[in-house]
């Protein structure tokens, strides 16, 4: 037995102490760790309601801002709206009233002006003469009448013939020259005679027996043209018989006048 051997054989064993025995230092984590860990934990929790409340109030003023645009909008879209009306209404009131003052313009000027026409016809036949007839027109308007020309024929025609107006336009029609001015409620006398060839005709008993049992009539015709004070042109036709009594009568035609209006 050696020196070592009896060295070994005296130790005496002893138990290990609790303070020297390992630990898995995975299983056991320090407390302080613990709360560390803990506290991370809901720091990002704050962090994230924190981003998620400020994303939702972007997102409720975004869309606050959006609907107050579009609420904007709409009132600017109705204002335009509401202008446009009135401003078509301002429109058709002022072409109203433009209208209405051209109307009364026109009345005006249709009331005031001058108007042309025959009133009276004088003049029987009579055998061995040359027939002829006093033509009276009168200006039965409020002003003078410019420029009047008066054309007539005398045309005697078969019963049941028409007169012929085209013959006012030919070499058979007495025209005379013009009137410069015809005063309101003044007369205008023309003289024309019966031209069934030239010379002038007369009047034979057989004309005068023809007359009076109707197979024979005479009609006077004619049209009158003349101008007002406001610068419009007129015009009137007339047209009367001679009726079998030797009095005058309307043809039932052939008369009329104009309708123009000045601008």
């Amino acid at each position: 037995m050696t020196d070592n051997d009896e060295k070994n054989q005296n130790r005496t064993p002893t138990a290990e102490s609790p303070k020297t025995k390992r630990v898995n230092p995975r299983k056991i984590v320090p407390a302080e760790l613990k709360g560390s860990n803990t506290k991370t934990k809901y720091g990002d929790l704050a962090a994230f309601l924190s981003v998620l409340i400020s994303f939702l109030l972007i997102l409720v003023i975004s869309f606050s801002m959006f609907c107050a645009i579009c609420v904007q909008a709409g009132i600017y879209f109705l204002q335009i709206r509401q202008m446009k009306k009135s401003t078509e209404a301002a429109a058709r009131a002022g072409n109203a009233a433009e209208a209405s003052v051209r109307q009364v313009r026109r009345a005006a000027r249709h009331d005031e002006r001058a108007w042309i026409a025959v009133v009276d016809v004088q003049g029987i036949p009579e055998v061995g003469t040359i027939f002829s007839v006093n033509l009276v027109a009168q200006n039965s308007g409020k002003t003078f009448a410019k420029n009047l020309t008066m054309r007539a024929v005398i045309e005697i025609a078969k019963k049941g013939k028409e007169p012929d107006f085209s013959l006012e336009d030919s070499d058979a029609a007495r025209k005379d020259s013009s009137v410069s001015l015809l005063a309101p409620n003044a007369d205008y006398v023309m003289d024309i005679e019966l031209r069934k060839q030239t010379p002038p005709h007369e009047i034979a008993q057989s004309d005068l027996d023809g007359i009076r049992s109707g197979n024979l009539t005479i009609f006077v015709h004619g049209r009158i043209t003349y101008d007002d004070i406001f610068g419009c042109g007129h015009w009137t036709s007339f047209c009367t018989r001679l009726k079998p009594d030797l009095k005058y009568a309307s043809c039932g035609k052939h008369n009329d006048a104009d309708q123009n209006r000045c601008p």
